[in-house]
């Protein structure tokens, strides 16, 4: 299952950027977002690429369904990786896994973020997806609509964070 959205920023891929890396703001977001146990694994960035490696603990968003009970915990350890690279001088793109402990489902995705001078507008990509007989689709359903909040959820933080 796959969730696309849009976010536009009121600044240029630079400063987007480097929000994006600032380890005292990913602490602020998260702690903003009611993570805890916060850690910032990987943070390394150049002229062409960069990775990012954050491990938090994360509570659901949204209902859990009944069905999916025995794969809740009221938190939830989560590893985020994303590859950077720059496309251009107006474009870069990321790649990106979330691991969620405990739950059987792959969780990637990209970003493209591109530059429109005074304005950058970040393209997201996320696919989930869940084998397990009987409860994959519903599992990925349950993770694709939690993730989508949390984007959402997040980007507003960032925007506060950088107004």
């Amino acid at each position: 299952m796959k969730v696309e959205v849009v976010h536009p920023y009121d600044a240029g891929i630079d400063r987007v950027l480097d929000t994006f890396f600032d380890e005292s703001v990913i602490h602020e977001k998260n702690n903003r977002l009611g993570n805890r146990n916060v850690a910032v694994k990987i943070r390394d960035r150049d002229e062409s690429s960069g990775k990012l490696v954050v491990a938090r603990d994360v509570a659901s968003s949204v209902p859990v369904p009944n069905a999916l009970s025995a794969f809740h915990r009221p938190w939830n350890a989560v590893r985020q990786e994303e590859h950077w690279f720059r496309k251009d001088d107006r474009e870069w793109h990321c790649e990106f896994r979330i691991h969620v402990d405990g739950v059987p489902a792959r969780i990637r995705g990209n970003m493209r973020l591109k530059d429109n001078g005074d304005i950058c507008t970040n393209h997201v990509s996320l696919n989930v997806r869940c084998d397990v007989p009987l409860l994959g689709k519903k599992i990925a359903r349950f993770l694709v609509e939690d993730s989508r909040y949390k984007m959402e959820r997040e980007y507003d933080v960032i925007r506060e964070l950088m107004a």
